[in-house]
């Protein structure tokens, strides 16, 4: 028997991971489908795409019992919306899970209190190209991560450049180098543009992310005392000490989230990424917007 699934938010993400949950649904791992919006048109959207039930509001929805439920609304919403739920279900909740800190550990206590899971939609883990390239270095002496993309529509709903494109390379560098301390020692953070330069245990890492009018690079050049190896994670190709590799994305990484998910709430499968994950990250993320030049992770 598969999981009952709610999908709160079914706008230009939502509607990917709706793709995905009806694809799990042919799968046997989804046994039901809930689509929530306020926007008629896009519940219409959702039943014709597949959704099994649809509410325009979340205590609704809540009548179906979902075990699992996917957060997508917009990023300003999310901590709202999964501390509502925590106590229901297990989440799945957009990157950023929450913006601040404190949200992070007031959500982190009430997922402790229910023993519902909490994962923060970290896509990136799930990238053939970035997993190839890491593969390829041995202990890092520095990383360059750029990743450069176009505005949104409605920048302030994403709350700034940081927590929508800058956070998922900062959660890589987390991930590979495993730290217990960061030191900040140069940052530029603004709405549209971040540039934070790190020292994660010994490592140097810059992360640069900028929103554009438009146009797309997504670059990690890691450096170790044998080998440069250069991700290019648009056209999935590494570049390693001047050998070139091209990467097959055998999955798109999000369908690989989705499943992942459900696998976890059924216990079939380790989540990829935590709320202590998350909460690493804004250590670094507040302590570079208040200026504090070391923080304990």
């Amino acid at each position: 028997m598969g999981v009952k699934v709610a999908l709160i938010g079914v706008g230009r993400i939502g509607s990917i991971h709706l793709k995905n949950l009806v694809r799990l649904r042919s799968e046997g791992l989804v046994n039901e489908i809930t689509a929530v919006d306020a926007d008629p048109s896009r519940l219409s959207e959702a039943r014709s795409m597949g959704a099994d039930e649809t509410f325009d509001n979340i205590d609704a929805a809540l009548i179906r019992h979902p075990e699992a439920t996917v957060i997508a609304t917009p990023t300003n919403t999310h901590y709202e919306v999964a501390f509502k739920l925590v106590g229901k279900s297990h989440l799945l909740v957009e990157k950023p899970a929450t913006v601040t800190l404190s949200e992070a550990i007031n959500l982190l206590n009430e997922a402790k209190k229910s023993g519902n899971l909490v994962i923060p939609a970290m896509v990136e883990r799930f990238n053939e190209t970035i997993s190839e390239a890491i593969n390829m270095v041995e202990e890092p002496i520095a990383i360059s991560m750029v990743r450069v993309g176009p505005a949104p529509q409605n920048p302030t709903q994403y709350v700034g450049v940081i927590y929508d494109l800058a956070i998922h390379d900062l959660d890589l560098a987390l991930m590979m180098t495993k730290p217990i301390k960061a030191v900040v020692s140069r940052t530029v953070i603004n709405m549209y543009d971040s540039s934070i330069l790190l020292d994660l245990d010994g490592v140097s890492v810059g992360i640069r992310s900028k929103w554009v009018n438009s146009g797309k690079m997504r670059v990690h050049v890691y450096i170790s005392p044998g080998s440069l190896v250069v991700a290019d994670l648009v056209n999935h190709v590494v570049y390693n000490n001047g050998e070139v590799k091209r990467v097959e994305q055998r999955e798109e990484p999000i369908y690989l989230e989705d499943r992942n998910f459900i696998e976890a709430v059924m216990g079939k499968a380790k989540p990829f990424s935590t709320l202590l994950d998350h909460i690493k990250c804004l250590r670094i993320i507040e302590a570079a917007q208040r200026g504090i030049a070391s923080v304990a992770l």
